[in-house]
């Protein structure tokens, strides 16, 4: 028994040092991972097949490509065969990974039909920073779109 205690000690502590180096491990304190959360959508007043989503997201420095993919599908309640849906992919070079927090708001534009205000709508995200661990974080949520306050 205590050979196989041993034993099994052994492989953890490899186990151990074969991990990956975490944010705790560089010298340099830069954050290791990629978030993103959608914060909110809404259709833009003036143009409404447009709707804005807005996103908060960190990322690690890197000289990697990424990608931020956003998309938005929405049923009409009144007729389930009519979906709105569009989906937008943000220029690399607007991505700033500099290991802070952002926050960035994108136009995704219905292919289909205008979107509506008050029913719920599936708006799905996804950031991938190749340089990263993960390579990749994705949010999705389940969001009523509406019309923005009037200021």
């Amino acid at each position: 028994m205590p050979v196989r205690l041993l034993a099994a000690a052994v492989g953890l502590l490899a186990l151990t040092a074969a991990a990956p180096a975490t944010a705790a491990d560089d010298p340099a304190g830069t954050p290791a991972t990629t978030t993103i959360s959608i914060t909110g959508a809404v259709i833009d007043p003036k143009v409404p097949s447009r709707a804005r989503v807005t996103l908060a997201y960190t990322c690690a420095p890197t000289d990697r490509p990424r990608s931020l993919n956003t998309s938005v599908e929405q049923t009409d309640p009144d007729d389930p065969a009519t979906i709105a849906f569009g989906s937008t992919r943000t220029s690399p070079t607007l991505v700033v990974c500099d290991g802070t927090p952002q926050t960035q708001t994108v136009t995704v534009q219905s292919k289909t039909s205008n979107w509506l205000p008050g029913p719920d709508s599936v708006v799905i995200t996804t950031l991938t920073d190749l340089g990263a661990t993960p390579p990749a974080a994705a949010d999705a949520r389940s969001i009523p779109l509406d019309l923005p306050p009037v200021p």
